[in-house]
């Protein structure tokens, strides 16, 4: 940062000279944002030009419409000449997208979700066709598990090895007594805003197979006749040949749902940093010679009209290829050109993580001010951008957030019509998916143990309650290969 922005920084902290800092700070951040996007955008571009290259396939058909939709978007927005109804029509476009990304990807995460429970149940079946099973040592292993989950003092540490652990341990609890826990996991959202209670409650209907996504019933239609065969299964009295079969099904259920997964989320990475650099692009001003002085007080420049010309060369070298539709690998010179991308995003987030403080300072205490500088649409696409550019890949931009408190009338609906519908589905399921829904529920709440003996207390439980050698076994080699990762 500069001396002259850091005295406006400084400034707007203080709450002097708004009227005149305002503009200023906030054309200097858009700009960096819009420089940094398009950084961040020729990488990723480049990266799922990769992946399309390598592992793409025919079956992806869908996700085909998609990518050519995205790349008709970045020529006429991108590598054509700027006009601010493309830049407009291009963001709405781009919007539709980004919603249609993340209806795939709940879809996708739902049945991942269930898919896993149904991996559980038959992880657990395998050991019962081994050829021999040998004696198990269980107070051998329980002084082995004790010893892996407390060989730290970090009790953030602790408590994720124990979650861990009981969510592979068999589970032979009464249904009682696990409603009681699930039901106690919701009093810590008394008092805390509501849309904590929603995210826990979205993390609790994934996990128990009851999260039903929109457009679950039409896409993806060999996942959900495959969940049918699942769910119809006998697996008390499953033959070696039966559960191989579905095993190895499950298995390259599995693998489809990872490219899948991957394509969206590579195509997510661009259609973000795509979607700040056109919400930028009317804002945007080339500061030629801006100095900033770096974290290590070495000075360095933003970058310069010229540098950024370098950018959209890449970019458009980029959606040639894709263009072409002939999956041939980068020549040298994009492979040269691309290493001009390197360090530049790094320095352009050291120079927003200073600003963006300042900016939740506007936020916070000026927003009226800035609407009556005519300033409110740059506020709003800078607030936009700071959502897409987040960590949060797949955030929606449109949800409302509800900041309204958690009182006991609302806890108690929320918490009984979760439990209720668990209840239901429990009635519905044979006795080996419910246990591992059990399993994977309990494992996501806060830890219900309260001493060291508990805990060692609840694993000899589950370990001599449970009769079945060839589960035993199963969930002992499970955890033991969490102790080598």
């Amino acid at each position: 940062m500069n001396k002259n922005m850091k005295s406006i920084c400084f400034e707007i902290k203080d709450g002097k000279n708004l009227e005149a800092n305002i503009p200023q700070f906030l054309n200097h951040l858009v700009n960096i944002y819009g420089q940094y996007s398009e950084v961040k955008f020729a990488m990723h571009y480049y990266t799922f030009y990769e992946y399309y290259l390598e592992s793409f396939g025919d079956a992806l058909a869908e996700e085909k419409i998609i990518m050519k939709d995205f790349n008709t978007i970045i020529k006429e927005c991108l590598l054509s000449d700027f006009s601010g109804d493309k830049m407009e029509n291009g963001v709405k476009r781009l919007d539709e997208m980004r919603k249609q990304v993340i209806r795939q990807m709940k879809v996708l995460t739902s049945y991942t979700d269930i898919f896993q429970i149904y991996e559980y149940v038959l992880n657990r079946i395998e050991y019962r066709f081994a050829v021999e099973q040998g004696e198990l040592n269980e107070d051998a292993f329980i002084e082995e598990v004790m010893a892996y989950i407390f060989d730290t003092k970090d009790n953030v540490v602790i408590n994720d090895k124990i979650k861990e652990v009981i969510g592979q341990l068999p589970v032979r609890m009464s249904k009682g007594r696990y409603f009681d826990i699930i039901k106690d996991s919701f009093s810590i959202y008394k008092g805390a805003e509501r849309f904590t209670l929603h995210d826990f409650m979205y993390m609790m209907e994934t996990c128990s197979m009851l999260f039903e996504p929109e457009s679950a019933e039409t896409a993806y239609a060999e996942y959900k006749d495959f969940r049918k065969t699942l769910e119809g299964l006998d697996y008390k009295n499953l033959t070696k040949e039966e559960y191989a079969a579905y095993a190895a099904r499950l298995q390259d259920i599995a693998t489809d749902i990872n490219k899948h997964v991957d394509f969206y989320y590579g195509l997510q990475e661009c259609i973000n940093n795509l979607y700040v650099m056109l919400l930028t692009a009317p804002y945007a001003l080339m500061e030629g010679g801006y100095r900033i002085e770096s974290l290590g007080r070495e000075m360095k420049f933003l970058l310069l009209p010229q540098d950024m010309d370098k950018f959209r060369i890449i970019i458009r070298m980029i959606y040639n290829y894709f263009e072409k539709d002939e999956k041939q690998p980068f020549d040298g010179e994009l492979e040269e050109k691309i290493s001009y991308t390197e360090g530049k995003q790094e320095f352009l987030a050291e120079e927003f993580g200073i600003l963006e403080p300042y900016f939740f300072e506007l936020e916070q205490n000026h927003t009226s001010l800035m609407e009556s500088l005519m300033m409110g649409s740059l506020f709003h696409c800078i607030s936009l951008s700071q959502k897409l550019l987040s960590g949060s890949l797949f955030i929606e931009l449109d949800k409302v957030v509800d900041h309204q408190l958690v009182d006991n009338d609302y806890l108690q609906t929320v918490r009984e019509d979760y439990l209720n519908r668990l209840a239901d589905m429990f009635d519905k399921n044979p006795q080996a998916v419910n246990r591992a829904v059990m399993a994977n529920t309990i494992n996501k709440v806060p830890v219900f143990f309260q001493t060291v003996n508990d805990v060692r207390d609840y694993i000899k439980n589950a370990m001599y309650s449970c009769k079945d050698l060839a589960e035993k076994s199963a969930c002992i080699t499970i955890i033991r290969s969490l102790f080598e990762n």
